[in-house]
């Protein structure tokens, strides 16, 4: 793959140096490796999120995931074999290194992408250790120095641009890494960590939300906090007060975006996460802050009340990142550790056929106009164009809380205004919903309610209701005052490899100049 001057023999004169001989400090490792993964890939299986492909060469990689290739250059795999610890699993990783060493050795255009060669440049400072705990290293060390000198070198000249968002901080964090870490140097350093300063500020919003909006991008930053903080801690014996306070702002409204099962609500490109590792990351942060219900920056509201708990997407989309969803004004629902309402989810990668559906409007729990989404996306994924405006107002009352939010998104192509009233009441068994449209466009709405698979939906006689089981338990009524409501076919994809089947709520009508007004509610039955 060519990469323009990258590929150059001037930008490989460019990355000439001299090769650390040595990590500066003994990097720590937040979070383990899973020694069964280790155990696979001593016989050739690499595994990464439920994608497995058996490699007899690192040159000879086969037709896989741009998720599971990118973890391959990076190294990940180095974690699960370090987890093992002794054995083998030293010789297995210093002989796959050297095989992947030998085949990238020039230009790659996976294997050389910023946020893949950060990711490789702190898996190897992290498993120094590991890779070189005895004897056998043999030439190794030499070119293990050379590739984290030539690595740290190329995101020194490579950082993305700003509107790539997550994916330039993680490019930064193998700044730092190989800053302190490896290369060392005052100056170095400084400009490093006024740059971190700086994109901190840049990407965590003031109430800790992230600029791509997506809870599940969150997560990561949080992540990257942590071990930019254990980094530089070890190093310097300090915390950098920026870093410090990017982590006691981002960690509270991770937890306002996660469901009570401990998974994340599906906004922007996000999936459910990892519960496990959610966690983990949470309770490194040793931050007792509450989680807010109020999101203004970020752009989310909350509302619970008992077991009833709603997350709701009050925010302008963002252009921000690789993964743009038109959800403007979308909410989801969960009785309990039971998601009720749901969005669809997310793919990623613009080759993946549903990744340009399941971004649309018709893919998220709320109100279409002629079946075309809010917002247009370019062919790479990047949104085109979306709402001018977006406003929220929240007002919390003994009887409940009702957020009123609307988006301009169809006016200009069909003159209308979408309006959203959303109540939860503070006895936890009533949701009350309004959907109206203001203008004199369009030819049809839609409003949709995504289910969750585990939920279990009948039509009322009257057409006028559904009746949803939740949890195997709890009984719930959906009603509504419009005249066509029917339930059809819908897809769940919460975790990355998952494909279920489910179904939707939909009620539709004809515009016939004056806009129109939906009124829904959601009642548990009790009886």
């Amino acid at each position: 793959m060519r990469g323009g001057f990258q590929s150059s023999l001037v930008y490989r004169l460019l990355l000439l140096g001299p090769a650390p001989k040595r990590l500066r400090f003994p990097v720590p490792q937040l979070w383990p490796g899973n020694p069964d993964v280790g155990r696979a890939l001593i016989q050739g299986v690499f595994s990464h999120e439920d994608e497995s492909h058996t490699l007899t060469a690192a040159d000879a990689l086969p037709a896989a995931s741009a998720a599971w290739t990118a973890w391959f250059h990076g190294l990940g795999w180095l974690n699960d074999l370090s987890a093992l610890g002794g054995g083998e699993a030293p010789y297995f990783a210093r002989e796959w290194l050297s095989v992947w060493m030998t085949a990238n050795a020039k230009w790659n255009a996976r294997a050389w992408a910023p946020d893949v060669t950060a990711e490789r440049l702190i898996n190897i400072c992290q498993n120094w250790t590991f890779l070189m705990r005895d004897d056998g290293c043999g030439g190794l060390e030499k070119r293990l120095h050379r590739q984290a000198g030539r690595d740290a070198r190329h995101l020194f000249h490579s950082l993305p641009p700003a509107n790539c968002g997550y994916v330039r901080f993680h490019a930064l964090k193998g700044q730092v890494y190989g800053a302190f870490a490896l290369l060392g140097g005052e100056g170095r350093m400084n400009r490093t960590l006024q740059r971190l300063a700086d994109d901190i500020q840049n990407q965590i919003l003031p109430d800790g939300g992230h600029v791509e909006r997506n809870p599940e991008r969150l997560a990561d930053m949080l992540k990257d906090l942590l071990e930019l903080k254990v980094l530089l801690s070890t190093a310097t014996g300090d915390v950098p007060r920026f870093l410090q306070n990017a982590i006691d702002r981002v960690a509270p409204m991770l937890r306002a975006l996660r469901h009570p099962d401990g998974g994340l609500a599906l906004f922007n490109g996000g999936l459910e996460g990892n519960r496990t590792v959610l966690d983990l990351i949470l309770a490194q942060t040793d931050s007792t802050a509450k989680a807010p219900f109020n999101g203004p920056h970020a752009g989310f509201q909350r509302a619970g009340a008992g077991a009833l708990y709603g997350i709701m997407d009050c925010g302008q989309p963002t252009k921000i990142g690789k993964a743009q969803h038109a959800g403007a004004l979308s909410f989801e629902l969960s009785s309990g550790k039971h998601r009720i309402i749901v969005n669809c989810g997310s793919r990623s990668g613009t080759s993946d056929p549903w990744r340009t559906a399941l971004a649309a409007t018709a893919a998220h729990s709320t109100l279409t106009v002629n079946d075309t989404s809010l917002a247009a996306f370019a062919l790479n994924g990047a949104l085109r164009s979306g709402p001018e405006h977006v406003t929220c107002t929240r007002n919390d009352i003994d009887e409940g809380t009702l957020i009123e939010a609307s988006h301009d998104g169809y006016m200009p192509s069909f003159g209308l205004l979408h309006q959203r009233a959303l109540f939860i009441a503070s006895h936890g068994t009533d949701v009350r919903g309004e959907d109206r449209l203001i203008g004199t466009g369009g030819n049809q709405y839609t409003l949709r309610f995504h289910l969750h698979p585990n939920v279990k939906a009948s039509l009322l006689g009257d057409g006028h209701g559904v009746l949803l089981r939740v949890g195997g338990k709890e009984v719930w009524r959906f009603r509504t005052s419009a005249d066509q409501m029917a339930l059809e076919s819908s897809v769940y994809l919460g975790h990355k490899g998952e494909h279920r089947r489910t179904e939707q709520i939909v009620i539709s009508g004809p515009l016939s100049g004056n806009g129109v007004l939906i009124k829904w509610a959601l009642s548990r039955d009790d009886h």
